[in-house]
């Protein structure tokens, strides 16, 4: 099978080079660099595009290192959401822990993939908003050759959903992004809700069983009075 696994508009290097290079929003001239890496490409959400750069890593074991540079795209903030996933991976409901992007959540990966995938990269060059070419350039001849991963390439099939999509991400607008966020927000406070009532019909009944022993009590007391 060829690589990379999954397609997209991506300038592919020399695959047995240890180093992915993430533009985010900007669109990076890397033909300065591209015998050093072994793939380079722009990613502007944080769900199917995180997804497609994963499962790209993990499929080639020769890859070690991850350098995010680029503009962050509003509301998305797909850079903030590759280093939260590298460093504290995804939650039971599928979300990147620490995120702060309106749509943090992985829908075609397992967290086994993601383990994998937070293994295999030793480290995350953190170039957020970064776009001179000298820095990056630095960032790339600083890390130090590594062996492959040791295991298998581990090849991913994305959903329906993300391979439609084919190599461009779906870019929300700010008024969408905030639309989402709002809307999960709201999912939330319905759940707290739920919760909050399901504690208050919790301690009426506990208060409403109180008073009904304290009354069939009473009654004893005064029934036992009365024939003494």
């Amino acid at each position: 099978m060829g690589w990379p696994a999954i397609s997209g508009e991506f300038t592919v290097g020399d695959e047995k080079n240890q180093i992915v290079l993430v533009t985010l929003g900007s669109s990076i001239d890397v033909s300065g660099v591209i015998d050093k890496i072994a793939i380079s490409g722009t990613m502007k959400t944080e769900n199917i595009g995180i997804e497609k750069v994963i499962a790209n890593i993990i499929s080639n074991p020769c890859i070690r290192y991850l350098i995010i540079c680029g503009a962050e795209v509003h509301g998305h903030l797909a850079g903030d959401a590759f280093l939260a996933i590298h460093k504290s991976g995804i939650d039971e409901k599928n979300r990147i822990i620490g995120a702060s992007g309106a749509i943090p959540f992985i829908s075609n990966l397992t967290s086994t993939e993601v383990d994998r995938f937070r293994e295999q990269v030793v480290e995350i060059i953190d170039l957020v908003n970064v776009e001179d070419m000298e820095q990056i350039k630095q960032a790339i001849d600083a890390c130090v050759p590594k062996d492959p991963f040791p295991a298998e390439p581990m090849i991913v099939t994305l959903g329906k959903t993300a391979q439609a999509e084919g190599g461009s991400d779906t870019i929300l607008t700010p008024e969408a992004v905030s639309i989402e966020s709002r809307l999960r927000s709201l999912e939330q406070e319905v759940k707290d809700l739920g919760k909050l009532n399901k504690f208050m019909s919790g301690v009426v009944s506990g208060i409403w069983q109180g008073l009904t022993s304290g009354f069939i009590v009473t009654l004893l007391i005064f029934a036992i009075r009365r024939f003494l």
